[in-house]
C-alpha cells in the first residue's frame, strides 16, 4: 500500500510543477558593469543567466550604470532554482524624456521555445521625488533590425521590422509622482497573449517613460511555464493508472 500510495505521489507533484512551475528564461542583473562613452546611443547587454539580449538604446544613456538594487529570487524550475545578486549595477539614463522621437527605450530579444505564461519583472527607480508615470510596451515574433540614422539619433540601433509591431501597454502606470529615492519591482503578465508562447524569437519594445529625468533599470528577469512533453504526460498518465490499479487490488 506504502509504494502505492508513493507512486501516485510522485505523479501528483511532477504534474503539479509541470503545470504551475516558473522556469528562468533570461535574466539581466548589469553586475558585471560596462564602461562606455555616455550618450552612446546603443549598448548591448547579454543576459547574464539565461539566455537573451537587451539593448539599451536613445536619449542619454549612462556609460557606465548607476548602483543597482539586491535582488533574490527563488522557487525557479531548471538548472538555475534561485537567482541571488547584489546591488552592482544598474542600466541607466541620465535624460529619458528628450523632446521629438528620441525617449529612451529598451529591447529585449529572446526564445520562448518550450514555455508558455511568459511574464516580466524588473527593479525601476527615477529621481528622488519624481518617479515614472507610465510607460508602453509593444512586442513583435519577427528579427529585430537595424536602422541607420532614425529620426534625432545619430547612429545604427535596433527597430521592429518595417516599424511593425503589437501594441500590448499603452501609458501602463508604474508609481506616483512622489515617490522614494529607491527601486520599486515592476511586473508585466503575457499569460494573455498566447501567441508569444513556444517561439524561436520574440522581440518586445518598452519606452516612454514620462515624467522624469534620470532612471534606472535593474535586475530584468523573463520567466515561463515549461510545456510538458507529450511523452511526460504519457508517463504520468501510467503512473497515475498503475498507482489505480493497484489500489483497487489492495482494496479488494
Amino acid at each position: 500500500m506504502k509504494s502505492i500510495y508513493n507512486l501516485l505521489t510522485v505523479a501528483v507533484i511532477m504534474t503539479s510543477s509541470l503545470l504551475h512551475g516558473s522556469s528562468l528564461i533570461a535574466y539581466w542583473d548589469f553586475d558585471d558593469g560596462y564602461a562606455v562613452d555616455n550618450d552612446t546611443v546603443q549598448i548591448t547587454h547579454i543576459a547574464s543567466l539565461g539566455s537573451g539580449t537587451l539593448y539599451q538604446q536613445r536619449a542619454d544613456t549612462d556609460g557606465n550604470g548607476k548602483g543597482g538594487n539586491a535582488f533574490t529570487q527563488s522557487g525557479l524550475s531548471g538548472s538555475n532554482s534561485s537567482i541571488t545578486s547584489a546591488g552592482g549595477k544598474a542600466m541607466a539614463w541620465d535624460d529619458v524624456s528628450k523632446s521629438g522621437a528620441n525617449d529612451a527605450e529598451i529591447f529585449l530579444t529572446f526564445s520562448t521555445t518550450g514555455f508558455s505564461n511568459i511574464q516580466l519583472d524588473f527593479d525601476l527607480k527615477g529621481n528622488d521625488g519624481d518617479g515614472i508615470l507610465s510607460y508602453d510596451l509593444k512586442y513583435s515574433l519577427n528579427t529585430l533590425v537595424d536602422v541607420t540614422n532614425p529620426a534625432d539619433v545619430i547612429g545604427t540601433i535596433k527597430d521592429f521590422e518595417l516599424g511593425f509591431s503589437t501594441s500590448f501597454l499603452n501609458n501602463e502606470p508604474t508609481q506616483s509622482v512622489t515617490n522614494t529615492p529607491a527601486f520599486e519591482r515592476v511586473y508585466v503578465d503575457f499569460s494573455a497573449v498566447s501567441e508569444i508562447n513556444n517561439q524561436a524569437y520574440v522581440a518586445i519594445r518598452l519606452d516612454d517613460f514620462k515624467e522624469n529625468d534620470a532612471m534606472s533599470i535593474d535586475n530584468v528577469l523573463i520567466t515561463g511555464t515549461a510545456i510538458p512533453e507529450p511523452s511526460t504526460y504519457g508517463l504520468i498518465t501510467a503512473m497515475l493508472l498503475a498507482g489505480l490499479v493497484g489500489y483497487r487490488r489492495f482494496v479488494k
